[in-house]
């Protein structure tokens, strides 16, 4: 076993780290300019609902504006906030594929704790989650960033310690809070496109705004944006030459065909063990089906080109509208309404549905059973050229039924009215919020289970002439058509104001209640419910549930240098229960110039409606090794496997605990230069996910009920090289409960600075950078806990280094993007006995086990922009990104590239043009 050490600061990092101190520290006094009296207004930050002067907190916030959004060429909330480094593996994104139960959604995870663990705010209220029902652990609430426009966005706020407290469930891991436009007056147009430099991953983006109205002097203010998107659809084998590579030759991403599905037929044995005959004779390599060619002949197995369809990012067509109406009675006084919807369509390819040998079956809810796909071709089946009793095995194709694509259509809407006074010197906000979430999803041509059964078994279907008997394409096909749904109803006050006064000043005072009732419907279509639709995953869910919250917060001036915050929030669920969060942060202004500031929260994450209600989802667990039959390197049957499965809710699952921690500095020589440092630390446990498919099978046989007749096997399928073969696993079972508990320390650093070099403009300086110390967990109750740091999708490092250069009309950005590299498998501590088998090289794709001996290196890109404002009324930018071309780095657990973490575009262009009417 290899011990991974701590890597310090990587040496690019500590380069740029050491400039930009360097320069605060030394030169910032020479460029130091008095800052021009400005009116002083009491703001609200993420992090505390008390108003305040102090933009800087007790707690570390990252703030992005609009300029900065617009200015780094990203055209989705999602692409934005995937390369920050705060933000982590463990999200949603349209690169999963059709394959993910929460199709067509993107979403964060700070820290690497999950979707569910990021509380994601709009105007600082929140979003209603993706209303299919996602099993996979830290997804079940996931908020899909995909249903907010880009062009609106004011600013994104990011809390990055626990704020529970603050503002409720979700919010373990830190708050993302984005801030939409609050009025505009006068209408202006963009667009923009990107491409690389191959004419490849073409996206366009349409917007338009449009307002009227003076809020000082018309009392009042309308405005309303538009946002058209369009994702062209990539095919791998059109970008193959940049993602492939060498090592991966044997893989199903290549060129290179290995499917042992037929399109036709394949004969795999007969009972006597006879020799099957030639497969030459069955799919010859002239053949052609649905335009995708047959590639020859192995043995008796005819191999399929698995890469025709391949997709490495789909179709996607997305529109919204957003509207604000603000009305200001008096000085004291204004009603405001919001009112949005967005409606995507995600459009992913697939291949034909495969059958026979290895092609596992699919649950049968009104049974509880598993509708197993036909294994054998009877005697007297057109397809079967033996005469024995036992009839053949087989592995066939539906070619003539086609492609199993996927269409996914979401609509989000978003209706909220409300009011804002003053009374006395309180602030007092009310505001009444409807926000659902919807999904369409069509799974085409699908095969109808009665129809294959009676094809294979009742002998109605010939693979090589597919029209000619009782069961034929036609009658076969199936789109079947799921419906999801996902909303929150919410109604809250909250007032803030000042109360008393200590020797530091006066005391801030927030509180307020919330009363939300939140629905969610997961409706699979009814032929699914009857075990119809073949090799196809089941999700289904109906639940509703109301939550009532009280929350407090008071700002406690204790001396003129020294604040401390306090705050708790009781929240009621009508479901499992209720619970308590407090929190308490304070900060020390040691000087001027220095700020030390800390805090300590508990928290908590309520069970979401699919883990609690009436639930439940059937999938596939893919990449399995069956430790009862998998012996590698010199065996191995049942390794690399796809089993089905069936992941169960359970109502007396409890919510997840957390106590996070932090602690730093921000140090302001000057007002134009920054440097902070911040240490966290988050401990999450009762964790809510299914028990781990390699536990159920290590502990096959036990009599534990966590354990016990998990896993159905066929005894009748069985091969002579596994000794004492127990059989194939046809099915898993598992289910919900408080099993896993995981534990993350690091630090964030941010430094900035801001110098002007006289005629040659001004420039701004930032790096953000986040290193962990300590990434460990247990997916099970009471288990050791083991570090993941460094290994797989957990790298220590991650930093952004940004530099911007103001001159006259131009503003010019540099980005640097950095991603420590990390050991591609887990732990090896994680492994099972039959799994610790080293291998020499990590090209060596035979073999899916480690013991320390490579690594996936580290991913550094940089990209160049710049904007012209040179033109009345029309602003012009261009953007490269990935000026390098560098190529995702070889991770061969992830092929041909890891999603969580890199982009297959390499090298491509942006281009935007804004008009301004006058």
């Amino acid at each position: 076993m290899t011990h991974h050490k701590r890597k310090q600061l990587p040496l690019l990092l500590q380069a740029a780290l050491g400039a930009g101190t360097t320069a605060t520290l030394l030169v910032s006094t020479a460029f130091a300019q008095q800052a021009a009296p400005q009116k002083i207004e009491k703001i609200e930050i993420t992090g505390s609902n008390i108003k305040r002067i102090d933009a800087e907190t007790s707690a570390p916030i990252l703030i992005i504006t609009a300029d900065e959004i617009r200015r780094s060429g990203r055209q989705t909330v999602t692409e934005l906030l995937r390369e920050l480094p705060i933000n982590a593996a463990g999200g949603l994104t349209e690169l999963s594929g059709s394959g993910s139960f929460s199709t067509g959604a993107a979403s964060a995870s700070l820290r690497g704790l999950g979707s569910s663990a990021t509380l994601v705010l709009l105007n600082g209220r929140r979003i209603a989650p993706y209303g299919l029902a996602d099993p996979n652990f830290g997804q079940s609430a996931a908020i899909n960033l995909n249903s907010i426009p880009l062009d609106v966005i004011d600013r994104i706020e990011i809390l990055k310690d626990g704020a529970s407290a603050i503002y409720g469930s979700e919010a373990i891991a830190g708050v993302i809070n984005i801030i939409l436009r609050k009025d505009y007056k006068g209408a202006q147009i963009g667009v923009q496109g990107s491409t690389n430099k191959d004419s490849k991953y073409t996206n366009e983006t349409v917007t338009g705004t449009f307002g009227f109205g003076d809020l000082a002097k018309n009392k009042y203010n309308v405005f309303g944006n538009v946002e058209v998107y369009h994702q062209d659809h990539v095919l791998f084998k059109d970008v193959d030459k940049f993602l492939n590579r060498a090592e991966y030759r044997s893989n199903n991403f290549t060129g290179v065909p290995t499917s042992a599905f037929s399109p036709y037929l394949t004969y795999i044995s007969n009972a006597t063990g006879a020799t099957a005959p030639s497969a030459g004779a069955t799919c010859p390599p002239s053949q052609v089906v649905n335009s995708q060619p047959f590639l020859g002949v192995a043995g008796t197995q005819c191999l399929y080109d698995n890469v025709a369809r391949q997709e490495i990012v789909p179709k996607v067509d997305r529109a919204s509208f957003f509207s604000r109406g603000t009305y200001e009675f008096n000085a004291n006084t204004q009603i405001f309404g919001e009112a949005g919807y967005v409606q995507s369509k995600t459009y992913y390819l697939g291949f034909p549905q495969a059958v026979g040998q290895g092609t596992g079956g699919t649950f049968n809810p009104s049974t509880g059973a598993l509708n197993l796909s036909p294994q054998v071709l009877p005697v007297g089946h057109p397809n079967n050229p033996y005469s024995n009793a036992a009839g053949t095995r087989f592995r066939g194709r539906f070619d003539s039924v086609g492609p199993q694509d996927n269409e996914v259509v979401s609509k989000t809407t978003r209706l909220l009215g409300g009011i804002k006074s003053t009374l006395g010197t309180f602030d007092v906000e009310s505001a009444l919020l409807y926000n659902r979430n919807e999904q369409d999803t069509t799974n085409y041509n699908s095969i109808r289970y009665s129809q294959l059964v009676a094809g294979i078994t009742g002998k109605g279907f010939n693979f090589l002439n597919p029209t000619a008997g009782s069961v034929t394409p036609s009658t076969l096909r199936i789109d079947a058509k799921d419906k999801a749904k996902s909303s929150f109803t919410i109604f809250d006050v909250k007032a803030s104001g000042e109360v008393g006064s200590l020797p530091g000043g006066a005391i801030g005072v927030a509180s307020g209640v919330e009363f939300r009732k939140e629905d969610r419907v997961v409706n699979p279509d009814p032929a699914k419910l009857v075990g119809e639709v073949f090799g196809r995953g089941i999700a289904s869910a109906d639940g509703s549930r109301n939550v009532s919250t009280l929350f407090a917060e008071l700002s406690l001036p204790v001396i003129k240098s020294v604040e401390v915050q306090l705050a708790g929030r009781y929240d009621r669920y009508s479901d499992y229960g209720s619970s308590f969060t407090p929190k308490v942060a304070a900060s020390w202004a040691a000087s001027p110039i220095l700020k030390f500031r800390g805090s300590f929260a508990r928290g908590f994450r309520a069970p979401s409606l699919t883990e609690i209600s009436k639930s439940s989802t059937s999938g596939f667990f893919n990449g399995v090794d069956d430790p009862k039959r998998c012996f590698r390197p010199t065996i191995t049957v049942g390794c690399n496997s796809s089993l089905p499965g069936l992941i169960i809710a359970n109502p007396n699952v409890k919510p997840e605990k957390s106590e996070s921690w932090s602690g730093g500095f921000i140090v302001e020589p000057t007002p134009d230069s920054s440097v902070s440092i911040d240490y966290f630390a988050i401990a999450r446990r009762n964790e809510i996910t299914f028990l781990s498919l390699n536990e159920i099978l290590l502990n096959e046989g036990s009599t534990d009920p966590r354990y016990a007749n998990k896993i159905v096997r066929d005894p009748t399928n069985t091969s002579p090289t596994v000794p004492n073969d127990p059989g194939a696993i046809l099915f898993v079972k598992t289910g919900f409960d408080n099993l896993g508990e995981t534990r993350v320390k690091g630090m964030d650093i941010d430094a900035r600075y801001r110098m002007s070099i006289g005629d040659l403009g001004k420039l701004t300086f930032n790096l953000a950078a986040t290193q962990y110390f300590e990434q460990k967990g247990s997916g099970v109750a009471g288990a050791r806990l083991i570090s993941f740091n460094g290994y797989r999708n957990a790298p220590v490092w991650r930093a952004q280094f940004r530099t911007n250069w103001e001159i006259g009309n131009w503003t010019s950005t540099g980005t640097l993007n950095y991603l420590d590299g990390f050991t591609p498998w887990a732990n090896p501590d994680t492994l099972s006995a039959a799994g610790k088998v080293a291998i020499s090289t990590c090209g060596d794709n035979n073999n899916t086990t480690y013991l320390g001996v490579c690594r996936v290196k580290d991913y550094v890109t940089v990209d160049l922009g710049t904007e012209y404002r040179g033109f009345k009324n029309l602003r012009l930018s261009f953007t490269v990104r990935n000026i390098e071309n560098v190529r995702p780095s070889k991770d061969p657990r992830a092929q041909p590239f890891n999603t969580a973490w890199y982009q297959p575009q390499g090298m491509n262009f942006v281009l935007g043009a804004r008009y301004t009417f006058n």
